[in-house]
């Protein structure tokens, strides 16, 4: 087989008519959407036949493409009156769908529910998919006034980075992990299909939007998917202790990075840039912006290499005339140490890379200190708890007017799998909590199998404060196919609370 490049696979892809075919207008609370099929890349035994749904809002506005994630059954058109939008299945026919795109045979690949494994590029998922998303833009670019946006969730993502093989957008926003395989290591993959090979060649600016804890570990790999791009004006933010949670900051990006590049409304502001060094045998990050931050936080996690389990704590930063410099307490020189700074300014939040560096190769000698006992106490504020549901941990004030974070629906923290706070292996968990309510509280660990062990506690906010000393033992799987307790804390990765019908204030978390 041929190796190939983008540029090579592509080569002979142009367009050709859409041929149009309308299936209905539904009424969507009063505004009126098209469904319809057009036409898109053509191959031995036939053509595909894209199915879209489209809301025009005005010939002088313009116009979003929407590719959702490939577990999405139906195509969403959010409420928008300053944008058309277009959404497009790329997924192909599937049960639970009513409709769907439908490829020809030799491009099946594209509608199954597993990727084939030996295939030609041209045969693959992935070349079917990019080319409807590639008819997608040159079909946008025909409506409203010509300019076009693309927004891509998870998979759907991957395909905003493919367009630049051939179409170009006017701007691109990709949200959460976009085509991250971590078992797909094929040569020719890698060498044409690959996200990373499409970033260098990147025709209009993205926002790159992840979440520090996606469970499949992405974090580094669309940082690196960042880092290959050679344009001056992409941007890439990181929403730290969250899982697949787009945010309010998320949100607010999304709508400022269309107004700049649809609009010409704002300014975009300049990306950080961080440099872990060793000096007197000390790990130091110096920070470099060059921008007016109104805030600037530097977040750096210790010992674990799955970006899933990674506890992300903020570390202070010192001015130092245009830079500044965190230092960072080594715990395990041969543990990995990953960091990066994410910046606000005017309304944005923007992030630098993950930098990762081995201590020891830096020839970093390490401190004396040893694991905290103290895992959390009030003190601390929301620090290292993560966002739920796009709800942010926030502290209020308990009995006797001790501090408390709050969980007003789920509330968790992976501090346990940080080296910093490792418990002993045979130890107790105290927590100190209380309940505006009676209520019956979830207490669960998981593993880094993704096992989860959970124990209920009944609780009245007459109790005031409560302290719990929790043993691994005390912690069940309610897995029906596997039984038993959790087999030990080393393999603990995430502390949730999740209260049955009221708020529950967390005080302290201490290894006893």
């Amino acid at each position: 087989m041929e190796l190939m490049t983008p540029q090579t696979l592509w080569k002979d892809f142009e367009a050709q008519s859409f041929d149009e075919s309308l299936l209905r207008y539904v009424d969507d609370d009063g505004r009126k959407i098209k469904e319809f099929y057009f036409s898109g890349l053509r191959t031995s035994d036939g053509v595909i036949r894209i199915f879209a749904r489209y809301l025009h809002n005005g010939d002088d506005l313009p116009t979003i493409v929407y590719f959702g994630e490939e577990k999405d059954k139906s195509l969403f058109i959010p409420k928008v009156s300053r944008h058309n939008f277009l959404a497009v299945d790329y997924t192909g026919v599937k049960k639970g769908k009513d409709r769907g795109t439908i490829y020809p045979y030799s491009l099946i690949d594209a509608e199954s529910d597993l990727e084939a494994g030996e295939t030609s590029p041209r045969e693959s998922r992935w070349y079917a998919w990019a080319s409807v998303a590639m008819f997608a833009v040159l079909y946008a670019k025909t409506c409203g006034n010509g300019k076009v946006a693309v927004i891509g969730i998870g998979q759907g993502g991957s395909l905003v980075w493919k367009l630049s093989a051939c179409v170009g957008a006017d701007v691109g926003v990709t949200l959460f992990s976009t085509g991250y395989e971590p078992n797909r290591d094929d040569i020719y993959y890698r060498a044409c299909l690959d996200n990373r090979a499409y970033a260098s060649l990147l025709r209009f600016p993205v926002l790159e939007i992840v979440s520090s804890n996606e469970t499949d570990g992405s974090l580094d790999f669309m940082s690196e998917i960042y880092s290959s791009i050679k344009r001056k004006d992409c941007r890439l933010c990181i929403n730290e202790r969250s899982c697949h949670t787009l945010g309010e900051d998320g949100r607010r990006n999304v709508e400022l990075w269309l107004n700049k590049y649809l609009w010409d409304e704002g300014d975009v502001p300049p990306t950080p840039l961080i440099r872990p060094y060793e000096s007197d045998g000390k790990l130091y990050y110096e920070v470099k912006y060059s921008g007016n931050p109104d805030k600037i936080d530097f977040y750096v996690s210790m010992g674990s290499t799955h970006g899933a389990t990674r506890n992300w704590s903020k570390v202070g930063l010192m001015r130092l005339e245009d830079t500044y410099l965190a230092l960072v307490d080594v715990f395990d020189v041969n543990a990995p140490v990953s960091g990066f700074v994410t910046v606000k300014e005017r309304g944005f939040k923007i992030s630098s890379a993950v930098a990762m560096r081995i201590p020891a190769q830096l020839k970093i000698t390490g401190s004396d200190a040893k694991p905290s006992r103290l895992i959390y106490d009030g003190d601390m504020g929301v620090d290292d708890w993560a966002m739920e549901d796009n709800v942010q941990p926030v502290m209020k004030s308990g009995p006797y007017d001790i501090a408390g974070v709050v969980a007003q629906k789920k509330l968790f923290t992976y501090k346990l799998a940080d080296s910093r706070f490792l418990g002993p292996e045979e130890g107790l968990l105290q927590i100190m909590f209380c309940t505006m309510v009676k209520q019956r509280i979830k207490f669960t660990v998981i593993d880094f199998d993704q096992k989860a062990y959970s124990l209920y506690i009944d609780a009245d906010f007459r109790q005031g404060w409560i302290t719990k000393s929790l043993g691994r033992e005390d912690f069940k799987s309610e897995d029906v196919d596997f039984k038993g307790s959790l087999p030990s804390w080393r393999n603990a990765v995430i502390f949730e609370i999740t209260p049955s019908s009221g708020v529950v204030l967390i005080s302290s978390l201490l290894w006893v």
